[in-house]
């Protein structure tokens, strides 16, 4: 509502050849057995950013629950990271099959105060059981839903009642996929608390997003 900086979501680009989009490549990490260690890089280059922001400014990074139930995130906890400024999203899609053994691996991040955030929210069944099994603080609607959001009735009553599920549970809802103002005009409407989006801001790197956080 105040229309400032809130956080950034850390993605990665891959300036290399042959030319693919990010998914590929981590697609191709996964398929020769290092995933999960081009996952724990993506979010150390991230995290190690992080002080150099101002502090009210939260960092989001991508973790598979595999990887987070495999412990390999563990040093964050012993390394000097200011959890309190990290929201960690669970991204993957696949359904996953020990919710326990998951909120266990992620309780002691939360314990620090690092914020969890569910992605894709009404895309699909398994973030759905995503938001049902773990009780994240924040859910982000999925570019889906928020496209065109301003023509269509159905996409609008969609999320108004994520939008309403999210509150009635004590969470935070951003809307994923803003690039139109009469969408963010609707969104703002329906109550969503944090938007993000082409319209807001096209993808940085690292400098420039320093210094639009910096200016804000």
């Amino acid at each position: 509502a105040r229309r400032r900086i809130h956080g950034f979501e850390c993605l990665s680009r891959f300036d290399v050849e042959p030319r693919r989009p990010p998914d590929q490549w981590f697609n191709a990490a996964h398929g020769v057995g290092l995933g999960m260690e081009l996952e724990l890089l993506a979010i150390r280059k991230a995290l190690a950013a992080l002080p150099a922001f101002p502090d009210s400014v939260q960092l989001n990074v991508n973790c598979s629950p595999a990887l987070i139930i495999s412990g390999t995130l563990e040093p964050l906890l012993y390394d000097g990271t200011d959890l309190s400024r990290v929201v960690l999203e669970v991204t993957e899609h696949a359904i996953v099959t020990d919710y326990a053994a998951l909120a266990e691996a992620l309780e002691p991040f939360r314990a620090r105060g690092a914020v969890l955030a569910v992605d894709d929210a009404g895309a699909g069944y398994s973030s759905m059981r995503h938001i049902l099994n773990l009780q994240p603080e924040v859910i982000k609607l999925d570019i889906s839903i928020t496209q065109s959001i301003d023509r269509d009735n159905h996409r609008r009553a969609l999320a108004k009642g994520l939008i309403s599920f999210a509150h009635e549970i004590g969470s935070l809802i951003v809307a994923e996929g803003v690039e139109k103002a009469p969408e963010l005009d609707v969104l703002r409407q329906l109550g969503v608390d944090y938007a993000q989006g082409y319209y807001l801001a096209r993808p940085l790197s690292l400098d420039d997003a320093l210094y639009r956080a910096r200016e804000d």
